[in-house]
């Protein structure tokens, strides 16, 4: 476990909407849990309080439930609003110095002297509205524009968030914080997870995708890309992740179509730690999307010394620092071109160790809950002097 860091100020009581860090195994539940495991493990002074309406219980929140300096908080009678409304009267009991909101959410009727912060990953429903339906762009208008007005402050998890929340909310750019996010220890770890056993071990060496397979990641560009490529680049091409189906069938019609079945592999399934290990045994991270909050899996491939084609637009350049080749997502003859050039000795020797620099300085467990303490000190210097 890593050394805590000394602090000059006096140990908080730190609660948090935990819903996501107990029910969701995507981007944001992945997000909760490695920011609540790392403020743990750095600064264990504090007390930590996390608030769910439910809890599932599997590999990922174990943790969670074993160690017992954590203090988790249930409705005390079966309640469907009580996220939004509810659960305010049991942390005002509480009264602890923070109550953050990890995803774009705060509770209505939190009492004046709590200190409320709230982190926002992205605004892509204002971005991209027609991919979500009307109920869902009202409701998500309702409840984070009212979260990110009634904070004290925001986190955002890169300056195109930021940006948007400026834009589209119109918040003042000073009660913004720039919190970069880490990702899990397992994938900043210098061990070799060749040992891992993975479901494809007869394929090596591998141009890699991770992550939702919907429209907007620019799955389908990968394979029109790949279709253009001279047969002595075409390395197999592995997936791991799911989603849409009627875009997955797209997909699958166009591999289907340049007769590239046995070019694609298909993986679901997939544990964190087997994931270390498909990192590992990939060539690089081909992540054309068209816009992110911030883009988990390319930090996660520079941490393993494996570079990454990904867009020159939204928070990606800011993900992958000099540890990429950006390309335009809606070009394949740009993500055709990239992944030639990969192939080239000293660009990919320079993009694995200067991405692999860069992550580390930027987005280190230790780093990123530094960054997030100073956010919590300095929002309670501000607002409760």
């Amino acid at each position: 476990m890593p050394e805590s860091i000394p602090s000059p100020h006096k140990p908080l009581v730190i609660a948090f909407d935990a819903k996501r860090l107990f029910n969701n195994f995507t981007g944001l539940g992945n997000y909760s849990r490695t920011l609540v495991r790392n403020l743990h493990q750095y600064f264990p002074e504090n007390e930590y309080h996390l608030f769910t309406p439910s809890i599932t219980e599997n590999v990922e929140t174990s943790w969670f439930l074993e160690e017992k300096s954590f203090h988790i908080h249930l409705p005390a009678s079966r309640n469907p609003m009580w996220r939004s409304f509810g659960m305010s009267s049991q942390v005002n009991a509480l009264n602890p110095d923070i109550f953050h909101g990890l995803s774009h959410e705060l509770p209505f009727g939190l009492a004046n002297n709590i200190t409320k912060i709230v982190t926002f990953h992205d605004l892509i429903y204002e971005r991209f509205p027609d991919q979500f339906g009307m109920w869902d762009r009202f409701m998500y208008k309702l409840k984070y524009k009212s979260a990110a007005k009634r904070a004290d402050a925001i986190a955002a998890i890169s300056e195109s968030t930021k940006l948007d929340l400026c834009e589209f909310y119109g918040i003042d750019k000073d009660k913004i914080d720039l919190v970069f996010q880490s990702c899990g220890d397992h994938f900043q770890s210098g061990n070799d997870a060749g040992n891992i056993k993975i479901s494809t071990p007869e394929v090596k060496d591998y141009f890699l995708y991770v992550g939702s397979v919907i429209e907007r990641k620019g799955l389908l560009q990968c394979v029109l890309a790949y279709a253009k490529l001279p047969e002595k680049y075409r390395k197999p091409f592995v997936i791991i992740g799911n989603g849409d189906k009627d875009y997955m069938r797209k997909v699958k019609e166009m591999i289907q179509y340049y007769r590239l079945e046995s070019n694609f592999l298909f993986v679901n399934g997939v544990t964190n730690a087997e994931l270390v290990a498909y990192y590992d045994h990939c060539f690089c991270l081909v992540y054309p999307s068209i816009f992110e909050g911030f883009g988990i899996p390319i930090i996660e491939s520079l941490f393993r010394h494996k570079p990454v084609i990904t867009s020159d637009i939204s928070s990606l350049p800011e993900a992958a620092g000099p540890g990429a080749i950006l390309v335009n997502p809606y070009s394949p003859d740009d993500i055709a071109n990239a992944m030639v050039r990969m192939h080239e000795t000293h660009i990919y020797e320079s993009l694995a160790t200067n991405g692999y620099d860069y992550v580390h300085d930027h987005f280190s467990s230790q780093k990123t809950a530094e960054n997030l303490m100073q956010t919590y000190h300095k929002s309670l210097e501000r607002y409760r002097p």
